[in-house]
């Protein structure tokens, strides 16, 4: 019902914050995940449980997406990589902490309310959160975009172009996307709105090519990494000390996948590491060494290769779509993640029970998959972040006039 509710709301999620902006999409999400996790950790009936937990997955996708894209369009390109992937290690540490913690408080409400309480210090920090300019600049609103350059600015000791520029920028990013701001205007149903929104990114044949192949990585790693993440009791005699060491391993997949990537760039990377996990999981696939040392040392491996495959592809991502659909982009991959993350336990644990070698087979070919399939996208190491989809489509880069701007 989690996933569910993520993959439901992510198209939408990814609408919003396109239309409204990314700041109150954020302070939404990240308000209402915390009050609705806080109360569901104490409804009495399994149903109402359950309808929370859709709703939960809804807004967890509205705060992943949208903190993801705001975070990526105010870092520089030499930084964005770091960042992408380092923020992975807090995820790292939750997971561990949440197996420890899971050991010593078995109720799962307590539980529940336990983690959550901590996370309501996030409420002030949101308060200081500023719009994304390249937003702002894309939907016309460069007085408001040069507010916030004005904060940049001052944080990092550097001067603000001449609004003039900025303005004769920004008209020219409205001229490449003036026939679709039309029709996206001429749809009031905001159902409609989504559809047509979700087509943009099959419009035209480059941004196809990069929806189709981004959906399919995403599909894969999606279920590889929650199918090793919920297959504890299917590998290890401990479940608990299993959820804590793949916490572990998870930190070195953040954390040296950064060097590889900026030597190697992110389409090689992705590449090899999916190769890599579908090999170790078809090796654990054929082994007849279950619930052993050799079993759990094969899952952890995989879950080495496939975290960083997730992070590197999020960061992949977010620098293939254009400005102008980026977080509808982000937000459908994540989807297709998420049905990945759908299907993962019924491997696990219906076709598991039956054939114990089928799941690691199963997701071992989906990694191997994604790979070859991430050789047909292009690279974006170094590159600039298109803006609109015509400019992705013309392969033009936008004229430089803002060369000493801070974005």
């Amino acid at each position: 019902m989690y996933m569910l509710g993520y993959f439901v709301a992510s198209p939408v999620s990814g609408y919003l914050s396109d239309k409204y902006g990314r700041k109150i999409m954020l302070r939404l999400g990240y308000v209402g995940f915390l009050l609705l996790d806080l109360m569901s950790a104490w409804l009495p009936l399994l149903s109402t449980i359950l309808v929370s937990r859709f709703f939960l997955g809804c807004l967890h996708a509205v705060c992943a997406s949208v903190s993801f894209v705001l975070m990526i369009e105010v870092m520089e390109p030499k930084m964005r990589t770091v960042a992408g992937i380092a923020e992975g290690n807090f995820w790292a540490a939750s997971i561990m902490l949440y197996g420890g913690l899971a050991y010593f408080i078995r109720d799962w409400r307590i539980l529940q309310t336990a983690v959550t309480l901590p996370a309501l210090l996030i409420l002030p920090v949101l308060c200081f959160i500023d719009e994304s300019p390249r937003w702002l600049f894309i939907n016309g609103k460069p007085q408001e975009a040069l507010l916030v350059l004005g904060k940049m600015a001052q944080w990092h000791n550097v001067e603000v172009p001449p609004e003039a520029a900025m303005t004769e920028l920004v008209d020219e990013l409205q001229e490449t996307r003036a026939s679709t701001t039309q029709q996206q205007l001429s749809l009031w149903v905001l159902f409609k709105s989504i559809i047509h929104g979700a087509l943009m990114l099959f419009r035209t044949p480059r941004l196809r090519i990069i929806t189709l192949f981004i959906y399919v990585d995403f599909l894969m790693v999606g279920m590889v990494y929650f199918g090793l993440s919920l297959s504890g009791t299917n590998i290890s005699e401990n479940p608990f000390v299993y959820m804590v060491l793949s916490g572990v391993m998870e930190v070195p997949a953040y954390s040296l996948t950064i060097p590889i990537v900026h030597r190697y760039g992110r389409k090689r990377t992705l590449s090899v590491l999916f190769v890599i996990s579908g090999i170790i999981l078809l090796c654990l696939a054929f082994s007849s060494a279950a619930k052993s040392t050799v079993a759990v040392t094969l899952a952890l491996m995989g879950k080495v290769t496939i975290t960083g495959s997730f992070q590197i592809a999020i960061i992949f991502s977010g620098e293939l779509f254009p400005t102008e659909v980026r977080s509808r982009g982000v937000s459908t991959s994540c989807m297709m993640s998420r049905l990945g993350g759908i299907v993962a336990p019924f491997i696990t644990d219906v076709v598991g029970t039956v054939y114990p070698w089928a799941p690691f087979f199963v997701f071992g070919l989906g990694a191997l998959v994604a790979g070859a399939g991430t050789l047909l996208l292009p690279e974006t190491s170094n590159q600039k972040m298109p803006e609109t989809v015509g400019q992705l489509e013309s392969r033009e880069p936008l004229r430089r006039k803002l060369r000493s701007a801070p974005v």
